[in-house]
Formats: C-alpha cells, structure tokens, sequence
C-alpha cells in the first residue's frame, strides 16, 4: 500500500517533526505530485503538520501552463489548503546567464521554493521524486562521472529541508494508487518528446537496456543508490571524525588540515578530505571535478616545502610548512604607509589596527611580556617621526641577539609564515632602520641595556581601541 510506504519512509529519514512542522508541498499537477499532495493531506492530521501547495509556472508552453496552475489552485482549495502560485521569466533569465533551458528551470524553481519556505516559515519542503527518478538520477551522473558521493543519487532528506517522501516508490505503483482515489492530473508533453538528455535516456536508453540486460533496471538502480546512500553515511561520519581530531578552521573561512596525517590517511579518505576541504572553503562543490582532487593530492605529496595552486570558485590551495590550506582567494593587499609622528594612539584605518606608543622612565621597573604584539625598546636609540609600513622587496634588519642583518624574507621562512601572510605583516621603521618587524622581532640596535635611560613601549592591536593599553 503506497500510504504505508510513504509512512514508512517519512519514518525512517526522520522527514518532519511531528507536532506543527509546517511543510511546502511542490506540485506541478503531475501524477508524482499530486499524490504527494493528496497522501500528505490524508497524513496531515496523523503527524500534525501544516501543510501549504506551491506551484511555479515557468513562462513556458503557454495555455497549457495556465491550465496547469488553474489545475493546482483548484486542488488545493478541494482539500482545504493554502496555495502559493509564482510565475518566473526563464527565458529572460537564460539569456541574461546562459546554460540550457532545463538546468535554468531548475535554478529558478529551487530558488523559487526556497523563497516560498522562508515566506511561509517552512522548514522543509516536500518533491515528488519516485524510484524510477532515482534510477534515471543515477544512470545519467554515472555517465557524467560521478564518484561514490554522486552515485547516491537524490538524497530521501537534505541538510537544506528538503524531503523526497515517494523515493522508495516506483510510477506503477503511484499511477495505481490516482486510479484507486479516482485523482486527476495534468501531462506535461514536453515529457514525452526526447528534447534534452534526461527524457532521452527515460524514452530510449533506459527501455534498450530493460529490454537487453534486465528487465528489473529501475528497480535494481533505485537499490543501487540507497547502497551508495548508506556507504556515504559510513563515510560522512569518517571524514567528520578525522577533520575533529585533526583539522581546523581557517581565519579566512576555509579548512587547515595537517599534511603528515592526511598523507597517512587511506587514499579514498584523503579524496573525500580534500573534497570537504572545498566545500567547507566555497559551500557547494558545483565546478569541482576528480581532476580537481587529483591535483590537490599532487601539491599534497610534492616535495616542495612553499606552493599554491588557485581552483575554480575562486577558491586556493596552499601548501604551508607541513599543513594544506584551502581557503578563499583575498585579494592582493594594498601596500601601506602611515607617519607616525610621536607617542599616543595612531588609528590605521584602512587595515583597522591601532599602533599606542609611550614614554617611560628607565628607572622605574616594566614588566616585560611574551605577548608578540607588545615590545619595549630604549627611547634614546629611535628617532621619531616613524614609518609603518608593508614589507619591500630586500628589507633586511638585525634580529634581537644576532649581530648581523637577515633579510625579513629569511626570517619569514624560518617562522614559517607563507608568502600570501607575509604581505600582511606590518614593519615599523625610524629614520634609519627597521626597528620592529610587528608580531615578530625587535631589532637589535634598538634593545633594552643596563644603560637605557628611557623607554618606549608600543602595542599594536586590532581595531580602534581608544582604553587603558595592557600592561
């Protein structure tokens, strides 16, 4: 019995919340939909939901998509609920994108529900994808290329609300349960003519294949996707495991993860890190392909210490002194000068740091401290006004300890700062020399001695802080 199916499976993916969840029921006037609506409006009362019907007429096949809204309008009053019907341009929006007609429909119909949700304070939105969608789903990724992840097909419930309730069952079997209600439903026959890949494959491949190899197929790939489902769970959970133990977020919104570990990793769980890597950079991984794994696997294992590689969706990975980085592409900064012309708080506004500066007596004792955003110099051995400024190419000054120069790019590598954060580090120079390299090193000519007289303590902070400087 369908209803019994369709419980079952609302049951086993935990596909709404019973007591008040309210649901969008998506309906075209389909066969597929119009059972979704007629089998949750007999649910309705059993899980306590509310329930609204939304219908989006795409500007397409004229008189005939009228019908079809008028159809689901018609319905929905029958069974004493709310509709939402919304029109879309998709014509307009194909020219101004690209792309072929179907993925555009599909672009703005999801958009379009999930503006629908958030009107309606929904939290999950209901499709009539069956089985034998399922099967078609799976047949058509695993030409495209599809690796395990993709081979699960559509997912029964998605992170983002939606719910697939007929997914388990076939279109025989939907057909049968309108004849039992005496239901109605409108053809789409743009349905029925081999226009784009997914019609060719239900009108013509997929029966070749029944006929050829097995009569079951639908059936036999509908199973093959919820095995690939089940596996990806297995997995889902690894991956989620490992990136607690070992990984980290980024600053930047993307995922550091540590290079001896992943490159221990077993390679199937190397490929879904460095995948969940781009997602958790970009928040989808539409654009990515095996390719692109392949290569971040290749700056993984070479054995150079320092290199990047940018990847589509403006995303980038950086291999940084034994961690991979992937993270959003920032812009190139812009380098910086600012005068500073004595002691007090010096507000840089276009990198939003704060720079305080004050005198003390050399004889009265000062703590110093660990913190690297917080030093203390001898007053006598720096000449006001002073330059912060970005780093330049062959800046050189002496370390705190050392006797000679080093350049700051040297003294880069040995802190093991990566190319992209060196352009960020501040350095604060007087007339003569580069005095602090911000975050890192004094330089030595400017050190506290038995003979300082006068000190100059400076903290460089984030922000506009105007308060009483730490101690």
């Amino acid at each position: 019995m369908l209803l019994e199916k369709v419980r079952q499976t609302i049951s086993r993916y935990r596909m709404v919340e019973a007591g008040g969840d309210r649901v969008i029921l998506a309906v075209s006037g389909g066969p597929d939909s119009v059972a979704l609506c007629h089998l949750f409006h007999r649910l309705r009362s059993e899980l306590a939901l509310e329930l609204v019907v939304a219908h989006v007429h795409h500007g397409l096949r004229g008189e005939e998509a009228d019908e079809d809204a008028r159809f689901v309008s018609a319905m929905a009053r029958a069974l004493d609920l709310p509709v939402v019907v919304q029109s879309l341009d998709l014509r307009s929006w194909q020219r101004e994108h690209g792309g072929s007609l179907q993925m555009a429909a599909r672009t703005l119909r999801y958009r379009c529900f999930r503006r629908i949700m958030v009107e309606q304070k929904a939290g999950r939105l209901a499709l009539g994808h069956n089985a034998d969608d399922q099967a078609e789903e799976l047949l058509l990724r695993l030409l495209r290329g599809a690796g395990p992840r993709g081979l699960r097909g559509m997912p029964a419930r998605s992170d983002a609300g939606i719910i697939r309730p007929l997914l388990a069952c076939h279109r025989a079997e939907i057909l049968d349960y309108l004849g039992r209600h005496g239901l109605s439903w409108r053809e789409d026959r743009s349905n029925l003519e081999p226009w784009c890949q997914r019609n060719r494959l239900r009108l013509e491949v997929l029966p070749l294949l029944r006929d050829h190899f097995n009569s079951n197929l639908n059936a036999t790939l509908s199973r093959t996707a919820a095995i690939f489902e089940e596996d990806e769970d297995f997995w889902e959970s690894l991956v989620a495991g490992w990136l607690d133990r070992h990984a980290r977020r980024g600053g930047e919104g993307g995922l550091n993860l540590p290079l001896p570990e992943l490159l221990q990793a077993h390679p199937a769980l190397q490929r879904r890190l460095l995948r969940r890597g781009l997602e958790v950079t970009c928040g989808h991984l539409t654009g990515f392909g095996f390719h692109h794994i392949d290569l971040l696997l290749g700056l993984c294992r070479s054995e150079r210490a320092n290199r990047e590689i940018h990847l589509p969706n403006l995303a980038v990975a950086e291999k940084d002194y034994g961690r991979l980085i992937i993270r959003p592409l920032n812009p190139t900064p812009e380098p910086f000068r600012h005068e500073i012309p004595g002691p007090g708080f010096h507000y840089l506004p276009d990198l939003d740091h704060t720079l305080f500066m004050e005198e003390r007596d050399g004889e009265n004792p000062l703590r110093f401290s660990d913190d690297p955003t917080r030093v203390v110099m001898d007053r006598d051995c720096v000449s006001f006004p002073l330059l912060l400024r970005s780093v330049q190419p062959g800046d050189r000054f002496r370390p705190l300890g050392m006797r000679g120069s080093k350049k700051l790019k040297d003294l880069f590598i040995d802190a093991k700062i990566s190319r992209s954060r060196r352009r960020l580090v501040p350095v604060l120079c007087d007339s003569q020399r580069i005095i602090w390299v911000v975050g890192h090193r004094i330089d030595d000519r400017v050190r506290v001695t038995a003979q300082t007289r006068r000190l100059l303590r400076i903290e460089y902070r984030e922000g506009n802080f105007r308060g009483t400087p730490r101690a």
